[in-house]
């Protein structure tokens, strides 16, 4: 499964919102303000080269009689009087020959307003005419003092409608981060308390604007469906502990009486006997043999057998302690482990004890009634041996010798 690989460097949505809606208002309130600056300064520019067309005109109809007789004084005149109140930078009349007959110009600016009127200026030319015939040019050279004048104020109007925009998207901006990040924090604060507190069972608001009201419905049908196989998981969770408890038991005790079957009581005699090694103390093992269990067994049947082994491994815990431990090593046989003993002088005590307890009437349902008998021998850890082996073997020897002796001399 491949990993999700994390953004370089992530963004605030109130950031980004805001970021978005000044660039995009600004660029486009940069470009309408360029296209009516560039709009406006070409109509002026129009206006103002119509204005001097006109004008150059004018003056070489005026000046036409001091052109023909070469009257520099009178042209001059003329031509100041005429371009006086007019935005005029330069005007003059130049003969046919390049001769200038007549100008007239304004006081000079600094070098850089110079440059610049220069670079914007607007020129026009005018025939002065003699009988059809051109005989001088009137040159004239417009102000654009005014056009840039008017395009500064165009800029700065453009610069003052961005700082307003500015302002009125920051207001805008906020009112609509009311109502989007407020409920996606609210979104962002509920996952994170549920991821922590693993609390599925909580539930997010909804939202006022509907792609988020969608996407908190769409969070808790998923916060439902991980609930519910949270749940699934837990009961099989739960079944598999059961099922892994009753096979981990099964593998421990005898299917049929519930004792403990052979290896887990040699394991657990083990254990007892490092135990006592250590803590220098005594344990005994019982070894117990069902009496006339094989006349039970021929005469009334296999389930009666089997109820009978049955009721000798519940009696038998019922008679000991809670800590005692019964086995069954197969067929009617079965072992006790007593740890720990105190006093081995109470074994004979205690084995009277599982006799009384056990031989009380058995009823055996359609069968009839019996009454179980058992056969006890003892071992004792460590007077007679240091081993499961050695105990057992002991027991056995030991119980052997308790069932002959019941049965008298001369009994096989």
């Amino acid at each position: 499964m491949s990993a999700v690989t994390a953004p370089a460097s992530t963004h605030s949505l109130r950031g980004l919102l805001r970021r978005g809606q000044l660039r995009v208002a600004l660029a486009a309130l940069l470009v309408v303000g360029l296209v009516l600056t560039l709009g406006a300064a070409v109509m002026l520019r129009l206006s103002q080269q119509h204005s001097l067309e006109l004008l150059g005109r004018s003056i070489a109809y005026s000046v036409e009689a001091a052109v023909v007789f070469r009257d520099a004084d009178n042209a001059r005149v003329v031509l100041a009087d005429l371009v006086e109140g007019e935005r005029i930078v330069s005007a003059r009349i130049e003969l046919k020959d390049g001769h200038i007959l007549a100008s007239h110009s304004r006081a000079e600016t600094g070098r850089l307003g110079q440059h610049l009127l220069d670079l914007w200026a607007v020129h026009a030319e005018a025939p002065v005419t003699a009988q059809g015939e051109p005989i001088a040019r009137v040159r004239l050279q417009g102000d654009a003092s005014m056009l840039l004048a008017t395009m500064g104020w165009l800029l700065v109007s453009v610069l003052l409608g961005m700082l307003v925009t500015g302002w009125a998207v920051v207001r805008v901006s906020r009112q609509q981060l009311t109502l989007v990040e407020a409920p996606l924090r609210a979104l962002l604060e509920h996952t994170r308390d549920i991821r922590r507190s693993r609390a599925f069972d909580r539930r997010v608001p909804g939202a006022a604007v509907r792609e988020i009201d969608e996407l908190a419905g769409d969070f808790n049908a998923l916060l439902a469906q991980v609930q519910a196989q949270e749940a699934d998981l837990r009961d099989r969770h739960a079944q598999l502990e059961i099922a892994h408890e009753d096979l981990a038991r099964r593998s421990r005790h005898d299917a049929l009486t519930g004792a403990a079957n052979r290896a887990y009581f040699e394991q657990r005699v083990t254990e007892a006997i490092s135990r006592a090694s250590r803590e220098r103390e005594q344990l005994a093992l019982l070894f117990i043999d069902a009496d006339r269990f094989k006349q039970i067994n021929d005469e009334l049947g296999h389930d009666a057998g089997d109820q009978v082994l049955s009721a000798i491994a519940h009696r038998l815990r019922a008679g000991l302690r809670e800590h005692d431990l019964v086995g069954r090593l197969g067929g009617d046989e079965f072992v006790v482990l007593v740890q720990p003993l105190h006093d081995a002088a109470a074994l004979p005590a205690l084995i009277a004890h599982l006799e009384d307890t056990v031989c009380h009437p058995l009823d055996l349902g359609p069968a009839g009634w019996v009454k179980p008998g058992i056969s006890v021998g003892t071992a004792v850890f460590p007077r007679d041996g240091d081993s499961v082996t050695a105990l057992l073997r002991r027991a056995d020897e030991s119980m052997y010798r308790r069932k002959r002796a019941r049965r008298g001399p001369d009994a096989p």
